[in-house]
């Protein structure tokens, strides 16, 4: 059995790291943890800390965002001690199922591993729309990728990707505030990044950029079928491809 290091990136993620004491020591391959703060101001650290004991390592490093998630991911791959890594985020946590999955899984060489993820959305659990495009690879060799992406990253590997079929439970945003929050500073980081890239926006993207997001999800992917926090969550991330491609245009002006 190969042991795993879990990377996770914090930021005043107290709230919803509390739980994790009850599941996370259950992961039998798991001997390290390895968290990076982004000068959170709660007990976030105080939190991960008291997992610690003699099967599982747990390191801390405070280290700022600076709006690019993948180069946190990579600062993060960079403190670990062993090969295989796996990656969660602090308001995800696995089931019963997957934590057997994993601690009978004997990893390959030039495998990564695919997990899907049961997006709880405004305290229900939805099926359809964002939910079946949200299959991520989270578990891989160290040496066989990398990120890429400064918001939404993720991993990009040659190897051979494997579908686990086990899930992650993703409690996304409880309030439609926080929600928006995140949407702001996500389409911040992106409209960035396609502008250093030397990506143009224009009257014709910033309308139809947002309604073919929503069509594509409410419609096409039965975003419908999730009744009115479908409608939302389509809505939602439709808004966030307009404040995306409106703060393009915007950075061009300057």
């Amino acid at each position: 059995m190969n042991n795993l290091s879990l990377i996770l990136l914090t930021k005043n993620e107290s709230e919803k790291l509390k739980g994790w004491g009850n599941w996370i020591k259950k992961i039998l391959p798991l001997n390290e943890i390895i968290v990076i703060d982004d000068n959170s101001t709660d007990e976030t650290i105080k939190i991960v800390k008291s997992w610690k004991d003699k099967n599982l390592s747990v390191k801390t490093y405070i280290h700022s965002l600076n709006n690019n998630f993948s180069d946190q991911r990579q600062f993060a791959l960079s403190k670990t001690k062993n090969d295989w890594i796996i990656f969660l985020d602090a308001d995800e946590t696995l089931p019963p199922s997957t934590i057997n999955y994993l601690n009978h899984l004997h990893l390959k060489d030039n495998h990564s591993y695919i997990f899907h993820r049961n997006l709880i959305y405004l305290n229900h659990t939805l099926k359809y729309g964002q939910c079946l495009e949200d299959k991520p690879i989270r578990l891989f060799n160290k040496f066989e990728g990398q990120f890429s992406g400064r918001v939404h990253e993720v991993w990009e590997s040659q190897s051979r990707q494997i579908d686990t079929h086990q899930y992650i439970n993703h409690y996304s945003f409880d309030s439609l505030n926080i929600f928006l929050k995140k949407i702001n500073l996500y389409s911040t980081i992106r409209a960035q990044e396609l502008f250093e890239k030397h990506h143009h926006s224009n009257l014709f993207q910033i309308i139809s950029y947002p309604f073919f997001k929503f069509i594509h999800l409410y419609f096409i992917k039965l975003g419908f079928l999730d009744g009115i926090p479908g409608i939302i969550i389509s809505l939602s991330m439709s808004f966030g491809s307009f404040l995306t491609r409106s703060k393009l245009w915007h950075l061009q002006q300057k």
